[in-house]
């Protein structure tokens, strides 16, 4: 199981709610995490005897919406988010100058469901700033320094009958038409339902139409919203001049290749890209 994969976990039991139910139209924690992710490595910095630097210090910027939305989960999320850039840190055999920390912080200048993540390497001389905006996550193991510990927000009420996806207890559940599996399996989850749905090689279209591959019950996506093509082993995603835009960890694109575990949301649904069987 990879870092994300345990981040979502963790999330899960946090939350206690199918996401694609509280998280609709709003930053989903999974894009945060993924973002969080690609600017560790887009920002490490290669140092003296072959060691790498990673930035320690994280800063999540949200909308107003965004930010009190999530704000009920805030010390907890931040936490998390710290763990997993960590962990992904020691995965990677980069070193860092101090602990991990997460902030979130509010721009009412960016609108709802789009966000900014910003890092930088502390400095040992100046500790890092905490007002009532900005959220720090304590280093793994302990508070943050010079503030007392925070008690954790009690979860959600679990939704009855939900099953979390791939737990090992249910049989993976695959829709959509069949591709070829050179090993590696190409699968887009829908967030929520955890509904699986295998890429076939070439075009791969999202939308709410009768004429997509992959269709969606979301008002907020277009007939043919997105298409995912699966050329030579590497997923691209392609807004095919859609409404409401695509959104591929937060960011909105036209065209992008994908990597395993980029988030993708389209109106109000939320798919993730999983690479199965590596």
């Amino acid at each position: 199981m990879g870092v994300l994969q345990r981040f979502e976990r963790r999330l899960e039991g946090m939350v206690g709610l199918a996401f694609a139910r509280i998280f609709k139209g709003k930053v989903h924690p999974a894009e945060i995490a993924k973002a969080l992710q690609r600017e560790a490595d887009e920002q490490r910095s290669v140092m003296g005897e072959g060691r790498v630097l990673a930035p320690n210090v994280y800063v999540v910027s949200l909308g107003r919406t965004d930010f009190d939305h999530l704000g009920q989960w805030s010390d907890q999320l931040a936490e998390e988010l710290a763990d997993m850039v960590a962990e992904h840190i020691d995965d990677e055999g980069y070193t860092v100058f101090d602990k991990v920390t997460v902030r979130l912080e509010q721009d009412s200048d960016l609108p709802t469901g789009i966000f900014e993540v910003s890092s930088q390497v502390a400095d040992p001389a100046r500790p890092p700033a905490r007002d009532d905006l900005a959220v720090g996550a304590p280093p793994r193991g302990g508070p943050m320094a010079g503030h007392p510990p925070l008690p954790p927000l009690p979860p959600l009420p679990p939704l009855r009958g939900r099953v979390a996806t791939d737990t090992g207890k249910q049989g993976p559940s695959f829709v959509g038409r069949a591709g070829n599996r050179p090993g590696v399996t190409h699968v887009l989850v829908v967030d929520g339902p955890g509904t699986r749905h295998e890429l076939s090689t070439g075009r791969n279209v999202i939308g709410r139409g009768t004429e997509a591959d992959i269709r969606l019950p979301d008002t907020g996506v277009s007939r043919k919203h997105v298409d995912v093509v699966l050329d030579g082993g590497t997923a691209t995603v392609e807004d095919l001049g859609s409404t409401n835009g695509t959104l591929v960890n937060g960011r909105r694109v036209t065209r992008q290749a994908l990597a395993d575990g980029d988030v993708i949301r389209i109106g109000h649904s939320v798919l993730v890209y999983r690479q199965d069987g590596q």
